[in-house]
């Protein structure tokens, strides 16, 4: 677009006074940085070959050609620091970026996220691994970096935990049912039929789940699903056993086709994204920022993390090898992707984790550098899901909807979903016949089985929000925010019941597709194009002018509905300078009207 020299000093003198007079109102809830350790120590389920390094926000921290982390505005990282970081590399420490992601990439996404939830989110390029060989006392090389004022924090890493072993049960898709049996979606699938109610709204939903690995030639889910890895990266599964991933397949999306199972939000769009990695090893944040490019510009999307994180209280010995396993948000880093994806318009599902913890308990606001995601003031925004009993007409082992045993809870925990007798591919203690290309499984359990009923639920809502909106072009400004979605399937759902267990140890409701569907607000935000500030009232003013100029160049809050800011009707997000260009020719140049709303 050219720009008319009049509209050009227009926006020079508008932006320039705008971030002169930036109003504290704008300013962002500050990130705490993480807390050094006064001296290293490797806990059990942590690696004593890898070693995540952040180096603090303020700085520009590159990867020379020889592979060493340098300071790119030379600053620092010259004499102490460059010493240890040169050394270190020189006994054979081999440096890494944690994001497998472009650098621009990942600064825009966290400035977008950072602008959408007024919050400051660590700076995901100044995350690195090193690789640590044999020989080397790892806490040494630990301490070194700890020292030094650039490293915000060295951390060895965690190592992939096991995943749970599901028992033998009898083969019912009973969550599939109304409530308050199950999530009602069937109802959804023949009430809106053709309307998303499976799933499949605006092109369907994309759903990407993230764990070790899958059976993808599952006749049951072979090509449904593409496998994204990013290059360079070769997915290792530490326990070369893929039934755990092609169970929660099934569960969302296997085939309708009146064979075997169902998934609940059979029509998504379905992706899977491996976390664990040769050379790099487990790293949910790569995994993250490499699919979240990927979806950023059609909101909508629902990232579930079938993981679980070796807590404080973690020992990984018998009987009970869970206990003290905990949602995998407690390694800050990939809290702050996790945040990263929320604030990009993803609606993140987290398993809250079989470690028979309480996550309000003291422990887990002392330590860990200071990083709490469990309070309630440092919410990340996902959506954490417990695991709660099958009703007895399907086997359940407790009262409906009551807490398992096993199921971590808390106030951090949101919703639940049935952590047993969930009926879904692989494993074979259902079906084992004709190869594994046709096992079924009848006990899938624990918050594994419990989050991919709930991540259904969540892509089925938007689903059918999107299509109910007209399915917008490159589908903007349709669907719901994360934190919609979970206050929609929240305040809807069948609430949680005392068992074994009472209702204060909080596990939240099983989501009710049909109550939820029903409480979705109206569509139509778009009064006028160009309308800004969302006044709902001509003229096009001055206001709108400033609040756009405000969000793109001052943090400002953005626009309330994309296609009142989307002023040139491309369709294409972020709103951006083009925008304004058009909004300032239109007011001070004679320039079009901005085309009426969709």
């Amino acid at each position: 677009m050219n720009v008319n020299p009049k509209t050009g000093l227009v926006l020079v003198l508008v932006g320039t006074l705008l971030i002169a007079t930036a109003a504290s109102s704008g300013e962002f809830k500050p990130r705490k940085p993480a807390i050094k350790p006064t001296e290293a120590s490797i806990a059990p389920g942590f690696s004593r070959h890898l070693v995540e390094v952040k180096f603090v926000d303020e700085l520009d921290i590159g990867l020379s050609g020889e592979g060493v982390p340098y300071d790119r505005a030379d600053q620092v990282l010259k004499l102490r620091g460059a010493d240890v970081v040169q050394s270190i590399t020189a006994a054979g420490g081999e440096w890494a970026r944690t994001s497998a992601t472009a650098e621009d990439m990942v600064d825009f996404l966290v400035a977008r996220a950072e602008r959408r939830l007024s919050r400051d989110i660590a700076d995901l390029n100044n995350y690195f691994v090193l690789t640590v060989p044999e020989g080397i006392v790892t806490e040494d090389w630990i301490d070194q970096l700890n020292s030094l004022p650039e490293v915000e924090v060295a951390l060895a890493m965690p190592l992939a935990p096991p995943l749970p072993v599901p028992d033998n049960y009898q083969p019912l898709q009973g969550y599939l049912n109304d409530a308050p049996d199950g999530i009602g979606a069937a109802s959804a699938w023949s009430t809106y039929s053709g309307a998303g109610g499976n799933g499949s709204g605006c092109f369907g939903t994309k759903i990407c789940d993230f764990e070790y690995s899958w059976n993808l030639d599952h006749n049951d889910i072979m090509a449904s699903y593409s496998e994204l890895i990013p290059t360079g990266y070769t997915p290792v599964d530490p326990y070369t056993d893929d039934n755990h991933g092609t169970a929660v397949l099934g569960v969302m999306t296997s085939f309708n086709d009146a064979l075997g199972t169902t998934g609940a939000s059979y029509g998504g769009t379905a992706w899977a994204a491996p976390t664990n990695f040769a050379t790099y090893g487990w790293q949910i944040g790569t995994a993250l920022l490499h699919v979240l490019p990927k979806v950023y510009w059609q909101p909508g999307a629902v990232f579930l993390i079938e993981q679980q994180f070796p807590g404080p209280n973690y020992t990984g010995l018998e009987p009970y090898p869970d206990d003290g396993l905990i949602p995998v948000e407690w390694w800050q880093s990939w809290y702050e992707a996790i945040v990263t994806c929320v604030g990009n318009g993803v609606t993140v599902v987290e398993c809250a984790g079989n470690g028979r913890e309480d996550l309000d308990d003291a422990i887990y606001g002392t330590g860990n550098g200071g990083h709490w995601p469990f309070l309630s003031a440092n919410n990340s925004g996902a959506i954490i899901v417990g695991a709660g009993a099958a009703p007895a007409a399907f086997g359940g082992t407790d009262t409906p909807r009551s807490r398992m045993w096993f199921s971590n809870y808390g106030s951090r925990v949101d919703l639940q979903g049935w952590g047993e007798r969930v009926m879904t591919t692989g494993y074979g203690n259902y079906y084992s016949g004709d190869g594994k290309n046709y096992w079924y499984e009848d006990g899938f359990s624990g918050t594994s089985s419990a989050a991919p009923i709930v991540a259904s639920s969540a892509a089925i809502l938007q689903s059918v929000y999107k299509e109910q909106g007209g399915c917008q072009p490159s589908d903007i400004g349709t669907a719901l925010s994360p934190s919609e979605v979970l206050s929609i399937l929240e305040t809807t759902g069948t609430p949680q019941q005392a068992g074994t267990y009472p209702t204060s140890q909080n596990i939240g409701p099983l989501p009710n597709l049909v109550t939820a569907i029903a409480a979705l607000p109206s569509q139509g935000c778009c009064v006028i194009r160009g309308d800004v500030d969302h006044s709902g009232a001509l003229p096009i003013d001055i206001a709108d002018l400033v609040y756009l100029v405000d969000f793109m160049f001052n943090s400002g809050p953005e626009p309330e509905c994309f296609d009142e800011g989307d002023v040139d009707a491309s369709g294409v997000e972020p709103i951006d300078i083009a925008d304004l260009v058009y909004l300032v020719d239109y007011m001070f140049n004679e320039g079009p009207t901005p085309p009426p709303c969709p």
